[in-house]
């Protein structure tokens, strides 16, 4: 009889502890349900990247996901040119168009059995994940070389604190390391924007500017990093490298702008036609190879006469006077000024460098003592 009693009661203790464990259990699942968390840009982009089921498969899930748990993320040009480039399809950027007005929200669960409480789903029971907590797991995620991972705790810490340059600054290094450049732009923009004094925030983006292929932005971000310290790389290292390079290019623009400007002068120097002969003026005698002087005629001299002749003189291409004709002056004395200047022999001329006829004229001057 007390043996049925004892096993009576062990019977009893047993069926109770599994009701109150099954009612624990109940209980507790409904204090925690959580509603579907919203997917963050982070998420559709591993998914789409994913290669467990084929694409259009991965889109359409994607979209479906969406359309019922909704986004975190507000669609622009650049994120929708990353998702595009990334595989997603057409129906997938229109289900973000139509999810990426509505604002993230907590969901509010009240139990039943007690209306007054209620739990937000933002808030995990068991670890507490705060900010701190989802940026040491990206950090260790990147460390790892795991950048989706650490790309889905960047998200996240960046929910919880929309104002932390620090998790947009390793968000862009993540998605430069990914080769996700106008999303790492995109990330370093609001680092710039809320830590405009941070040398490292403009040195990235110059990094991103560049890998995309924008030089000049590119330049103009590390010129305003090395502005705010002048060791910070890849700033430093990367401007200088830019700089040669322009002066590179600017030493070979001049070198070919000078090699056409030589061609064509070479060109239009073969298409010129030479004059038949130049006109020197006066000519001096100091030019003369031989300069003979005139004589002053007997009778010119007895008579008192003088003054200067002006002759008009004909040279060919050896330097030789081949016409010598006195235009002014007295008649007593330009017969004698003439035959002075047909023996008088002078340098040749030169045009484009050869030897040419030439013209000009020469002033002998006759006085009483002779000359």
């Amino acid at each position: 009889m007390k043996a049925a009693t004892l096993l009576f009661k062990k019977n009893f203790i047993a069926t109770a502890v599994v009701s109150v464990a099954i009612a624990f259990t109940v209980a507790a699942s409904a204090v925690y349900a959580q509603a579907p968390a919203q997917l963050s840009l982070a998420d559709i982009l591993i998914g789409l990247r994913s290669k467990k089921v084929e694409l259009p498969d991965r889109n359409k899930i994607l979209t479906e996901a969406l359309l019922s748990r909704g986004i975190t993320f507000s669609l622009t040009p650049e994120i929708e040119k990353e998702l595009e480039a990334t595989g997603a399809d057409q129906g997938l950027v229109d289900a973000i168009k139509k999810k990426s007005v509505i604002v993230k929200t907590s969901a509010v669960i009240t139990p039943a059995n007690n209306p007054k409480s209620t739990i937000t789903s933002s808030t995990p029971p068991v670890p507490v994940q705060d900010f701190d907590y989802f940026m040491k797991r990206a950090e260790a995620s990147s460390e790892k070389g795991d950048l989706d991972a650490s790309l889905v705790d960047f998200g996240k810490a960046i929910d919880m604190k929309p104002d932390s340059f620090q998790a947009y600054l390793e968000r862009g290094t993540a998605h430069l390391n990914k080769k996700a450049f106008e999303l790492a732009i995109s990330d370093f923009n609001k680092a710039v924007e809320l830590n405009p004094k941070s040398a490292m925030a403009w040195a990235n983006r110059g990094d991103a500017n560049e890998k995309k292929g924008d030089a000049a932005k590119a330049k103009a971000d590390y010129l305003k990093a090395t502005e705010l310290d002048a060791n910070v790389e890849p700033a430093k290292s990367n401007l200088a490298q830019m700089v040669a390079e322009e002066q590179r290019v600017q030493k070979e623009k001049e070198a070919e702008e000078a090699r056409k400007a030589e061609e064509a002068k070479k060109l239009a120097d073969s298409k010129k036609v030479a004059p038949s002969f130049v006109d020197l003026g006066q000519i001096s005698p100091s030019t003369a190879v031989k300069m003979t002087t005139p004589t002053y005629p007997q009778a010119a001299l007895r008579s008192g006469i003088s003054g200067t002749v002006k002759v008009e003189l004909s040279i060919d291409e050896e330097g030789n006077v081949t016409e010598a004709k006195a235009i002014d002056g007295h008649q007593f004395l330009r017969m004698s000024a003439e035959d002075a200047a047909r023996r008088t022999k002078f340098k040749p001329a030169m045009y484009d460098g050869k030897p040419i006829k030439s013209k000009g004229y020469i002033v002998y001057n006759f006085t009483p003592s002779g000359r």
